[in-house]
């Protein structure tokens, strides 16, 4: 079974382990964090947005006991230094948020990993950036990014659009929830909207998602372009993408191509669909990339598209990602 470590636990690298921990294929061996372990198990034992893990976590003699499974839990700053080599990782989760170059990522490798996989985007050419269900890497590269939660929520959504229908040129806006980078009272910071209180204010801020999108949907370059505004709740996404089509289209044929891709073999529990009257809550702890709300769909004059998808913006996008790591290691999806 490939051997798996995750490097960084906060919030995604958290949520890959409690998928990696209930799904079979790979095994996961060895983490490493600079947090306390035993802040990490508190961490993992209790959760603001998903409520109280269904493992019993303990801290012991420096690894983390999940149920009857020792898990040890190193606290190295430095990637190049990590004993992947001595646990034979086959793949690294790149989950921290600090290591994004290739130079970085690389460090992973000559520590004994095989495979890297970012969970975040790059801005290295040479990184390949890959969408689970979308795009496939050229040849067989050891480093790739997983991109950003939005990047695989719009992703799906806009080549479905394209491959059906046609896409002339696209635009889209995210109400994205508050993440870790914003204050939690206003304070001084580089981006002034930025440092204004995350719980208390709509907040609009610059996002790199549907440029990133268009290194997975490469005939969409120069095309799409979007803006995030966070919005003031812990989890829970919806990304509202307006298109020109090639072609005269109606909600009906928009929103059946979505019904027919949620169920085909390809997107099937990577894209959904909702007749359902959804609210934010509503997508939290959901396993899919996007989830398209059918209802919300709107055509002007035969050409101008409103298509809006909503994504759990922690635990889709690692689901994502363990998706693309069973791919790159080879192994069956559960």
């Amino acid at each position: 079974m490939p051997r798996v470590a995750i490097n960084g636990l906060g919030r995604i690298g958290r949520a890959a382990l409690k998928i990696l921990l209930d799904g079979d294929g790979l095994d996961l061996v060895v983490v490493n964090d600079i947090a306390d372990v035993d802040n990490l198990a508190y961490l993992l034992r209790y959760d603001t947005v998903y409520g109280r893990y269904h493992r019993k976590v303990d801290a012991v003699d420096g690894a983390l006991l999940i149920d009857d499974r020792r898990i040890p839990a190193f606290a190295e700053h430095h990637p190049a230094y990590l004993p992947w080599a001595d646990f034979g990782v086959d793949l690294v989760l790149e989950c921290t948020g600090v290591f994004k170059t290739e130079d970085d990522l690389k460090k992973h490798l000559r520590a004994g990993a095989s495979y890297v996989i970012l969970s975040a985007p790059t801005t290295a050419e040479s990184v390949p950036t890959v969408v689970h269900g979308v795009n496939h890497p050229k040849g067989e590269p050891q480093i790739i990014s997983c991109a950003s939660c939005t990047t695989n929520c719009i992703t799906p959504v806009i080549e479905v659009a394209h491959r059906h229908i046609g896409v002339q040129r696209a635009v889209m806006t995210t109400i994205h929830a508050y993440t870790a980078g914003q204050q939690l009272v206003d304070g001084p910071s580089k981006s002034f909207r930025r440092g204004r209180a995350a719980a208390a204010n709509l907040v609009p801020t610059s996002t790199g998602a549907a440029r990133a999108t268009t290194r997975a949907v490469p005939e969409l370059a120069g095309r799409f372009d979007g803006i995030a505004v966070r919005a003031p709740i812990p989890v829970g996404s919806i990304a509202d993408i307006v298109f020109v089509a090639d072609r005269p289209t109606t909600v009906e044929e928009v929103n059946d191509a979505y019904r027919q891709e949620a169920t085909s073999g390809h997107y099937q529990g990577i894209i959904g669909v909702s007749e359902d009257p959804l609210v934010s809550a509503d997508i939290v702890g959901d396993p899919r990339a996007a989830v398209v709300d059918l209802d919300l769909t709107r055509v002007v004059d035969a050409t101008l598209v409103k298509v809006m998808a909503w994504y759990d913006n922690e635990w889709g996008f690692t689901h994502q990602m363990i998706r693309e790591a069973r791919t790159t290691l080879g192994v069956a999806a559960t």
